[in-house]
Parts: C-alpha cells; structure tokens; sequence
C-alpha cells in the first residue's frame, strides 16, 4: 500500500491489517469511521462502498469524463519534472484508480480518515490516511492538479480547505470541485410538476439533521464564490449537469444511467438513517421519511440530481 514516492515529505508508515479495527466503529448495524474530529456522518461499510462505486460510474457516464477542465493539459508529460494528482477523500479510491491508468505518466495520491481504498492499486497510485482539516504533507506548490468531489461532509470550513489547497497547488495547477445540490428537482424539460412531497421532507429532515448533528451546510453553488474570495485562482469555470433519477429520459444509454442512479439514491436512504436517528428521530419516523422518499423515486418521472462543477487555475 505504500511506496516511495517522489513527492515524500514526511516518512509514511504502511498499515498493518491488525490496525485496521481501530479505524472503525460499530452503530446502529453500520460501520463507520472512529475519527472523532471529522463531521463526516455517512457510514464506510460495504454497502455504502458499493453506492459510492455506483455513483463513480455513474458520473463518468453522465459527463464522459472523470473530469471537467484541461487535465490533459495540466498533466502533460514534463522533462526532468514528475506530474503529481492528489484526491481529497478518496473513499474507496476509483477515481486515482481510473485516472492513473488513464495518465501512466502522473504520480496519483488520495487520502481518507479510512483505509477503505483497495491495498493493491495502479503502480502509480498511492492511498493514505489523513483528516482534509489538517495540514497536508506535501510541500508548498508541488501538485498539478487537486480534485474534491463530494467532500462537503467532511470539512469544516470549505474557505480553510481551499487555502491548503491553493498552498500545495503550483501556480497553473488545477482544482476540481464536485458537489451535488440539495435535493432532486425537475429538469428543465418537465412541464408538468408533480408534487414530490416525499422527497422534498427526506432532503430537508436530513438538511436539519446535518445543520444541528454536525455543522454542515449546503455549499455546492457557493464554491466559485469562494474560490473568487480566496485570492488564490482565476480562470474559475462553473458548470452544472442534470443526473436523471430513474429511466424516464428516452435516450436508452439516459434511461441505463437514471435505473443505476436511482438505486444509489435509494441505497442513500439506508445510509443516513443512523444520523437521523442521532438527530432525534424515531425508528417509525425514520421508516415513515424513507418510505415516502422512495415511493416517490420510483413513481415519479422526470427527476434530476443537478451537479455542481468548478475548475480553476492557481494563480
């Protein structure tokens, strides 16, 4: 899982398996991590692995890419100077994994506060321990390219994160952000508007839970916002893209996308239910949210998860 790579500042240390338990903790029959500092509050068990992965595939479908923005040209090969990508809450690690196959030539590194990325990645893919609030190791203007995709649930302060992140960018170097709205809305398309009475109390139970449980805020359409404000990039590139829920599009590779998607939305009911409940909730309420939720994923056509998308350029 560790090798020695040319980015090294401090001395890493390979986790052993007879460590692994102690970054794991049991509640309510979910697995999660024990880093009390971080806010994150989704379980890291299989089942939500294998929503993440959905999710991953998902969004390379829906925009043809494991990215927004020139990567290609940020990560060009350079003499005599090796290219480094860093992954901020790596999570199960498919996008160093996809993306390190893709550029063989780039140096790709994530971080998580769990070890739940595969222990035998590309050549050229490393997967770390470490809390996105604290200091990173690199040193100031090393990495090419940092990208944050879905990373709002385990930050503190989003504006602190981008100046770490502008600290080890090299100027010309790139950040990616993505993070998804709120809650499903209709597409532009959709004339007709059914109520989704079931979805719209889910999101904002769950909104409430997150706000008073663990601080955090929606932030999705704010990021180019706070890019502008940080000082530290230009060319700041804001972009959205409509994820269907369910097959209700008539473009078949659309419908495939919207099947696999929805199921990810229901798999999400599962995984906050343990926070719903520290936020109060009862096991009936929790039942009586999350049936209704789901009722309305697959009952009502013409759904959207919109994506928010920003790339910028460190000055």
């Amino acid at each position: 899982m560790s090798m020695s790579p040319p980015d090294a500042t401090p001395l890493l240390v390979e986790i052993t398996p007879d460590a692994f338990p102690a970054y794991f903790l049991e509640r309510d029959g979910r697995l999660f991590h024990s880093h009390e500092p971080s806010p994150y509050p989704l379980p890291a068990d299989t089942p939500e692995q294998q929503r993440l992965n959905v999710t991953h595939v998902a969004l390379n479908r829906l925009i043809g890419a494991n990215y927004v923005g020139p990567v290609p040209d940020v990560l060009a090969r350079e003499p005599h100077r090796p290219r480094i990508a860093l992954d901020l809450c790596t999570g199960t690690g498919r996008w160093v994994i996809d993306m390190a196959r893709e550029f063989p030539h780039v140096s790709f590194r994530g971080f998580d506060i769990v070890p739940i990325a595969t222990r035998y990645p590309p050549f050229n893919a490393q997967f770390e321990v470490h809390d996105v609030n604290s200091r990173y190791r690199w040193e100031d203007g090393s990495i090419d390219l940092v990208y944050a995709r879905s990373i709002s649930m385990a930050v503190h302060d989003y504006p602190t994160v981008l100046q770490e992140v502008a600290r080890v960018l090299r100027p010309g170097g790139l950040f990616i952000s993505y993070e998804w709205g709120r809650y499903p809305a209709f597409h532009p398309s959709v004339t007709v508007k059914p109520p989704i009475h079931g979805v719209e109390r889910f999101f904002n139970v769950l909104e409430e839970a997150l706000e008073t449980v663990r601080d955090i805020y929606p932030i999705a359409p704010h990021i180019p916002s706070y890019l502008i404000d940080s000082g530290h990039f230009d060319d700041i590139s804001p972009e959205h893209f409509n994820m269907p829920v369910g097959p209700w599009q008539n473009d078949e590779e659309l419908r495939k996308l919207g099947r696999a998607f929805r199921a990810s939305l229901r798999r999400y009911a599962n995984s906050v239910k343990p926070l719903l409940y520290e936020a109060g909730w009862t096991e009936e309420d929790v039942r009586e949210i999350t049936q209704n939720y789901i009722h309305d994923l697959e009952t009502v056509r013409g759904m959207v998860c919109r994506l928010y998308t920003v790339h910028a350029r460190r000055i």
